[in-house]
C-alpha cells in the first residue's frame, strides 16, 4: 500500500499532553498495554549506545523480527553508502539507466530518463511518473506489486510531465517506492552480488545482525523500498551505526561524510519536513519543556519509526502494526514528544518498576 506522507505527525501540538502530565516510561507502558495506543509492539530506547528501556507488547519478544514497511529505504542508502565505501560505485551522481542495458531496450526512454541520478531516486526527486500518494500514477507502489518484473516495470515508467530541476539539481518530491526498489536491482549489478548477499556482508555481519527476512517480488527480487523484517534490537544497531557516523567498533563500513549528507536536508516536503537520502529529517517536541529537539528518522507505514536525536545523543525505536489507518504516524510521534522525552529529559528512562 502507499506510503502517505508523515508531515501532520511531526509538529505534534502540546495540547496532546497537559501540562501536568506524570510523563514516565510507566506510564507509556501501561497506555501501549491497555489500548491508549492501538498496535504497538515494541519500544526501545537508548542513550549514547546503552539500552534504557526496552518493552514488548503482545506477545512479542526480543527474537520478534518486526515488518516496519518503509524504514527499508534507509537501509538502502546505507548499502548505497557500503557501495561507494567498496569502490563498486563512483558516488551517488552515477546515471542509474547505464547500468540496465542486459535488459533493455525500456520504453518511453528519453533523455529525462537517461540523466536519472542514484541521487534523484534517494530523494525521491527523480523524473519518474512515480507517486505512492496518487493512484493514478503510473508508477503507484500497487500497480509495481501486480507484476511479476518489477524491475522491468519501473524502468518502463514514463516520466512526470512539466520536470524541472531546482538550483540544487533537484527535481520535486514525489514518495516512490518504485525508486527505492530500483535502486537495490542497481547495487546488484553494480556490486555482482544479489542485495541479500550484499547487505549480508556490508552491513548486517558486522553490525552481528543474523536474523532477517527480505520482502520479494513474484520474481524474487529483493525489495529494497519496504518490508524487511528486523528485529527491534537490530533495527537500533542500524541506527547507531549512522549514529557513529559509519563506524562500529572501529571499522568503517560507510564513507566518511556519507551519514552526514544521508541525513542532512536535501529536498523539502514541506514548512516542517526535509528527505535526505531516503531519511525523513525534522524536528521533535517536547510535550513539558516545549524544547524542540532537531532529528533524522526512518519511518514506515502503520507508524513505525526509528529516531536519532543527535543532541541528545538517543535513539528511539517504535515498531507498530497500525498498518494503513489515519493517525499511525501521529500516534507514536505523540509517544515520543509526550511520553519518552519527558522521561529522557528528566533523567526518568527506566525499565519499570
Amino acid at each position: 500500500m502507499p506510503f502517505k506522507l508523515m508531515a501532520a505527525a511531526i509538529m505534534i501540538c502540546a495540547a496532546f499532553a497537559p501540562a501536568h502530565a506524570n510523563t514516565t516510561m510507566d506510564e507509556l507502558v501501561e497506555a501501549a498495554t491497555q489500548g491508549g495506543y492501538e498496535n504497538i509492539t515494541s519500544i526501545l530506547v537508548a542513550k549514547d549506545g546503552k539500552v534504557l528501556a526496552e518493552h514488548y507488547f503482545g506477545g512479542r519478544d526480543a527474537d520478534t523480527l518486526h515488518n516496519t514497511r518503509s524504514v527499508t529505504k534507509s537501509l538502502t542508502s546505507m548499502a548505497v553508502g557500503a557501495a561507494i565505501y567498496q569502490g563498486a560505485l563512483l558516488d551517488e551522481h552515477e546515471r542509474v539507466f547505464q547500468f540496465f542495458g542486459d535488459v533493455g531496450p525500456h520504453d518511453n526512454m528519453s533523455d529525462l530518463k537517461r540523466v536519472i541520478t542514484v541521487r534523484d531516486l534517494m530523494t525521491m526527486s527523480s523524473a519518474l511518473a512515480c507517486n505512492d500518494n496518487d493512484p493514478a500514477s503510473p508508477g503507484y507502489e500497487d500497480k509495481m506489486h501486480e507484476r511479476a518484473n518489477w524491475t522491468e516495470f519501473v524502468l518502463n515508467l514514463p516520466t512526470m510531465e512539466g520536470y524541472a530541476r531546482n538550483e540544487g539539481g533537484f527535481g520535486p518530491f514525489r514518495y516512490c517506492t518504485a525508486g527505492s526498489f530500483l535502486i537495490g536491482q542497481l547495487l546488484e549489478r553494480a556490486m555482482g552480488l544479489s542485495v541479500d548477499e550484499f547487505a549480508d556482508d556490508a552491513l548486517f555481519g558486522p553490525l552481528g545482525i543474523t536474523r532477517y527476512e527480505w520482502y520479494r517480488s513474484p520474481s524474487a527480487e529483493e525489495q529494497t523500498g519496504g518490508g524487511l523484517l528486523l528485529s527491534t534490537r537490530s533495527l537500533w544497531k542500524v541506527a547507531e551505526l549512522v549514529r557513529a557516523g559509519g563506524m562500529w567498533h572501529g571499522r568503517r563500513l560507510l564513507p566518511k561524510g556519507w551519514t552526514s549528507a544521508m541525513t542532512s536536508p536535501q529536498v523539502s516536503v514541506d514548512e516542517t519536513t526535509s528527505y535526505g537520502y531516503l531519511w525523513w529529517v525534522g524536528e521533535f517536541k517536547s510535550a513539558t519543556t516545549s524544547a524542540a529537539y532537531p532529528a533524522y528518522y526512518m519511518a514506515g507505514n502503520g507508524g513505525n519509526k526509528v529516531v536519532v536525536i543527535p543532541s541528545l545523543k538517543m535513539v528511539t525505536v517504535i515498531t507498530s502494526t497500525n498498518y494503513n489507518t489515519r493517525g499511525m504516524h501521529a500516534q507514536t510521534t505523540e509517544m515520543l514528544e509526550r511520553y519518552i522525552l519527558p522521561a529522557f529529559e528528566r533523567g526518568a528512562v527506566h525499565q519499570g518498576r
